[in-house]
């Protein structure tokens, strides 16, 4: 009964009591006995509410099941029951995977009514130390609106460990390391080149773009600990002690424990620890000056080795993930690295000609794989292309290298990605030498050049657009031609 409902009962037995004491021949007894058993039964009749009526009644778990009745943990199963009140409503069933000593899983599922029907998929983690072929069983708890409840619990199921037979440690930049199996349970990298400290995940499956898929078993951070997670869970971090840089990376799958092996860099290897900070243009630069020699393969370790990252195609020949080839003529270079753009590039002290030609203006920058939208988040009003008239530091101007007697070759990225536009000129030094003008080459290859002065991409109201790419420009001093490809960054 409502509240309402309560208090209209109330008002209509206070006015008829309030007309029987009126009445002269009231006697005593009626005013001490009678009077006080209406209220009583008034009130007696008030202990229903909306759930109906007060009765004591515990719920029935009628069934319940598991299927599959085998699994393997790190897998779902299904839970299903039937639950029914004879006179009360239904609340929540709970539930609790159990393996030997340990919960492995729990949950709580709504009930409605005096009867309900529970179907229900429980995620069933690996734990670390889970021994295989493991009894597990099920308690269940059904309860009702008055705090009413009976327990249950379904035996005979089995929980098995899974067999991989290979993993992937997948950084938080993107980088992916194969772990193989060792024997005792320890799958392992080895000849690795990465940062001494890194966060990672650990992955069963990948999918074709090198992305973690999480259909198969994942690990993560959980509280600190290694764990398994989902699509949403953190990564694990790991710190490797007196050393330049992580060689080795061990994997216990049963203990959930992760070991390192660190080294030392050698005079060939290029990693963030050596390198300076330095700021161009707004822009945060890392930045080394070292020698580097023609025909040399360096090791790329740490961020250096991230697939993403983009070395100056005129300059390096990337061999492997983790190596380039350096393809300029031995000298003294600075090497730059944006960690946004995720590009790498080489400048040296005063380029002039016969060694460079510079090309300055609009709409040329060094190529990456990096968006205008994703370099503007960080340095608002920036795109991929960066170059401007003038020498004053390296993002103005960008370098063609001597291929060949008199032939020099430039690769970059044109037009601008906010207006189609770029307008530029080669020239021999810093300080604007010798001038080539567009009108003295003849053009061949993607005919996207115009211009009897400065090389110009057009974005006049009559003009095609030019679609920006990775363009390389090849110049021909003995023959005054330019060759111009569209190239494809890998």
């Amino acid at each position: 009964m409502t509240r309402t409902q309560i208090l209209f009962k109330i008002l209509v037995i206070n006015i008829v009591v309030q007309s029987l004491l009126k009445k002269k021949n009231m006697n005593s007894l009626f005013k001490y006995f009678i009077i006080p058993g209406i209220f009583a039964l008034a009130f007696a009749s008030c202990e229903d509410d909306e759930y109906g009526s007060r009765k004591e009644s515990v719920p029935v778990i009628e069934s319940a099941a598991v299927t599959p009745e085998t699994f393997t943990f790190g897998d779902s199963i299904t839970l299903t029951a039937s639950v029914s009140d004879p006179a009360t409503e239904l609340t929540t069933l709970t539930y609790e995977v159990v393996s030997g000593n340990r919960t492995v899983a729990t949950g709580e599922v709504l009930l409605a009514g005096e009867s309900d029907e529970v179907s229900k998929n429980v995620f069933v983690p690996l734990l670390p130390n889970q021994q295989d072929n493991s009894d597990v069983h099920v308690n269940l708890v059904a309860s009702n609106i008055l705090k009413g409840s009976s327990t249950s619990q379904i035996e005979g199921l089995t929980g098995n460990r899974p067999i991989y037979n290979q993993l992937f440690m997948v950084t938080e930049e993107g980088g992916v390391n194969i772990l193989n199996p060792q024997g005792d349970n320890i799958f392992q990298g080895d000849d690795l080149t990465l940062e001494t400290s890194f966060h990672f995940k650990i992955a069963e499956r990948l999918n074709e773009d090198n992305s973690i898929d999480y259909s198969g078993a994942v690990f993560g951070n959980v509280n600190g600990k290694v764990a398994m997670i989902d699509e949403g869970g953190e990564s694990a971090f790991v710190y490797t002690p007196d050393a330049d840089y992580t060689k080795v990376f061990s994997y216990n799958v049963f203990a959930f424990e992760v070991e390192t092996t660190g080294s030392l860099l050698g005079e060939d290897d290029l990693a963030l620890s050596g390198f300076g900070t330095e700021d161009i243009n707004s822009e945060s630069f890392r930045t080394l000056s070292r020698t580097l020699e023609n025909g040399k393969t360096y090791s790329l370790f740490g961020a250096f080795a991230n697939n993403q990252n983009v070395y100056n195609p005129d300059f390096f020949e990337r061999t492997a993930q983790n190596k380039v080839t350096f393809l300029g003529e031995t000298g003294e270079y600075t090497i730059y690295y944006n960690p946004v753009r995720k590009n790498i590039f080489v400048g040296v002290d005063n380029p002039s000609f016969p060694e460079y030609l510079l090309a300055c203006g609009y709409g040329l920058g060094y190529p990456t794989k990096v968006s205008s939208e994703e370099i503007a988040s960080v340095y608002p009003g920036h795109q991929r292309t960066h170059t401007d008239w003038g020498f004053d530091h390296v993002m103005k101007y960008v370098l063609l290298r001597r291929i060949d007697e008199g032939v020099y070759q430039g690769t970059f990225y044109t037009p601008g990605d906010n207006d189609f536009y770029a307008g530029f000129k080669p020239f021999e030094n810093t300080g604007w030498g010798n001038e080539k003008k567009a009108g003295d080459f003849t053009f061949t290859g993607e005919q996207i050049i115009s211009g009897d002065n400065d090389w110009t991409i057009p974005n006049g109201e009559n003009d095609p657009v030019i679609t920006p790419s990775n363009y390389r420009f090849t110049i021909n001093l003995n023959d005054n031609t330019v060759h111009i490809e569209q190239i494809t960054l890998y």
